[in-house]
């Protein structure tokens, strides 16, 4: 009987990866941020909240599937009880905490890193992926750029420019700056807050190059696979048709055998019915 794996399938992955991340992200970003609107810290929280309930489902689906028993996997899981806790709501809707404190703010590192053991728990295929096609790095470059950039251009052109009036804006310009779209409806007025910018473009540039490798790589590596594994299973089949040959060649060489020692047995009867034939004349 097949034991199903505690693991959803790629595609289950990928997308549990991807509301993972956005997750980190957004989490860290309440973190980090030193003016968000009250508006979009709720809805941060409650796509928090929305996070937890799947990560709980998925959670108790592994326990399920699990080949331990509760007790030890309980032990051994300890740290996903963590990432079902949607931390940030609770302070807000329960403790009236609008604005991070000091405790909230180490709360929720604590839960950012217990979502990094829990992607590698249920997308270990998407991380390997990742790993082996260098894109993690990638990842790792926009998400530093990301953060230093939103961040330094906040606090370079809060106060300067009367289109920065909160974080928000600074991510919002970082954005449509990396993703070279554009909309022109924030302008940096500082030195530094136009080096962002720069810094962000070029980014986008590396960036796109590196999906695009990446992406050659992946179809490259599919189609190697492929032929491969064409190649085996043509290598299985000509190596099955030799072995039928040397079988029927066999056979053949057994039946020669057989005509001849046929042959040998009527020469026999012939020259014992001459010798009965001489005898009786005797």
């Amino acid at each position: 009987m097949k034991v199903m794996s505690n693991r959803p399938g790629i595609l289950w992955q990928a997308v549990l990866v991807f509301l993972i991340l956005m997750d980190g992200i957004l989490l860290f970003l309440t973190v980090l941020s030193p003016n968000l609107k009250s508006i979009t810290l709720e809805n941060m929280g409650t796509f928090d909240l929305v996070v937890s309930f799947i990560l709980l489902f998925v959670f108790l689906w592994r326990v399920k599937t699990s080949k331990s028993n509760l007790k030890t996997f309980i032990y051994d899981n300890w740290s996903d009880f963590i990432v079902l806790i949607p931390i940030y709501f609770i302070s807000f809707h329960f403790f009236g905490v609008l604005y991070p404190t000091i405790i909230v703010k180490i709360l929720i590192l604590i839960k950012i890193f217990a979502l990094y053991l829990f992607a590698g728990k249920v997308g270990l295929e998407v991380i390997k992926y990742h790993e082996k096609t260098r894109l993690v790095y990638a990842l790792a470059f926009f998400l530093i750029i990301f953060f230093f950039c939103t961040y330094v251009f906040y606090m370079v052109e809060h106060g300067v420019n009367p289109e920065v009036t909160s974080y928000d804006d600074s991510i919002w310009y970082i954005l449509q700056t990396i993703t070279t779209v554009g909309y022109g409806d924030i302008v940096p007025v500082t030195g530094i807050g136009r080096l962002m910018g720069v810094i962000s473009m070029f980014s986008a540039l590396l960036l796109t190059s590196i999906v695009t490798s990446v992406a050659t790589f992946s179809l490259i590596e599919k189609f190697r696979k492929g032929t491969e594994a064409l190649a085996e299973k043509t290598s299985a089949k000509v190596k099955s048709v030799d072995e039928k040959l040397d079988t029927i060649t066999l056979r053949l060489d057994e039946l020669d055998r057989i005509s001849e020692v046929n042959k040998n047995i009527d020469e026999l009867r012939s020259e014992l019915d001459d010798l009965k034939e001489y005898i009786k004349n005797r």
